[in-house]
C-alpha cells in the first residue's frame, strides 16, 4: 500500500476560524505544540500534517481519531504506536504540506525553490551530481535540479530513518530519462523514487519500496468537517 496526499494552505482568517472551532477537541499535547508556534503558517503546516495522519488512520484502520498514540525513534521520526506496519512521513514547505502512507518504510520531502544554493551543492553533493547539475546552461534550471536532488536525498534519509546523522554525499542520485535512481549508498538501496510536480515553484520527492507511482491525492479542510460538529 502506498498513498500520497497534498494540502495547500488556506488564508490566515480561514485557518484561525477553523482552529478556534477545533482546538479544544484536540489532544492537549497537540494544542500546546500548535500554540507555541508564532506564525500562522507554521501553526497551519504543523497542525494539518498531524491531522492528515489521524484522518487517514481513522479511516484505514478504524481507529479513534482522538485516541491515537505515536512513538518517535532516536532521530525523531514518528510512527503509529502498536502498528508496526503503519508507516507515514510528513513534509511541508511554503504553502504546501505533503504526507505519504505505506505498509513499509517511506519518506517524502517538499521544498520551495527559494534561490541559488550552488554553494550548498558543492559542499553536500557527490561529484557525479555536481557534474549533472552544472551541465544545465540556465541558472533557473540548475536551481530546479538542485532542489530535486535535495528532496530526493531528504526523502531517502527519512525513509531509512537516519535523518541528518548520515552524510548527504555518502549516497548519490542519477537521472535516467524521467526517473531518478540511487547510484550508491552504504545503506539499503532497495528503494524507488518519484518526483512529483506539486507546483511550479516547488520540488517534491517520494522514496518507497514500491515500483508503482500513485497519483498525489488532494486533501482539504472539508475532509475534517466532522471536527466542526
Amino acid at each position: 500500500m502506498l498513498r500520497v496526499f497534498s494540502y495547500q494552505l488556506i488564508s490566515q482568517s480561514e485557518f484561525e476560524e477553523f482552529y478556534r472551532a477545533v482546538q479544544f477537541k484536540l489532544p492537549e499535547t497537540l494544542q500546546k505544540k500548535i500554540d507555541s508556534l508564532k506564525f500562522y503558517t507554521d501553526k497551519q503546516r504543523s497542525l494539518m500534517g498531524h491531522l492528515m495522519v489521524r484522518w487517514f488512520y481513522a479511516k484505514e484502520l478504524n481507529l479513534d481519531f482522538f485516541q491515537m498514540e505515536f512513538d518517535y525513534n532516536e532521530h525523531e521520526k514518528p510512527s503509529l504506536k502498536n502498528f508496526p506496519n503503519a508507516h507515514f512521513n510528513i513534509s511541508h514547505s511554503g504553502d504546501w504540506v505533503v504526507v505519504a502512507f505505506s505498509d513499509c518504510s517511506v519518506g517524502i520531502d517538499i521544498e520551495k525553490n527559494k534561490g541559488n544554493r550552488l554553494a550548498v551543492a558543492k559542499r553536500f553533493f557527490t561529484k557525479e551530481e555536481l557534474d549533472d547539475l552544472f551541465a544545465f546552461a540556465e541558472e533557473e534550471q540548475r536551481i530546479a535540479y538542485f532542489y530535486q536532488l535535495w528532496t530526493l536525498k531528504e526523502s531517502y534519509l527519512k525513509a531509512i530513518g537516519k535523518g541528518i546523522s548520515m552524510s548527504l554525499n555518502s549516497f548519490s542520485f542519477k537521472k535516467y530519462f524521467s526517473d531518478f535512481r540511487l547510484r550508491f549508498s552504504s545503506e539499503d538501496m532497495a528503494y524507488q523514487f518519484i518526483a512529483y510536480q506539486v507546483h511550479a515553484e516547488y520540488s517534491c520527492s517520494l522514496c518507497s519500496k514500491y515500483i508503482s507511482k500513485p497519483k498525489m491525492e488532494k486533501f482539504s479542510i472539508s475532509n475534517l468537517e466532522f471536527l466542526l460538529k
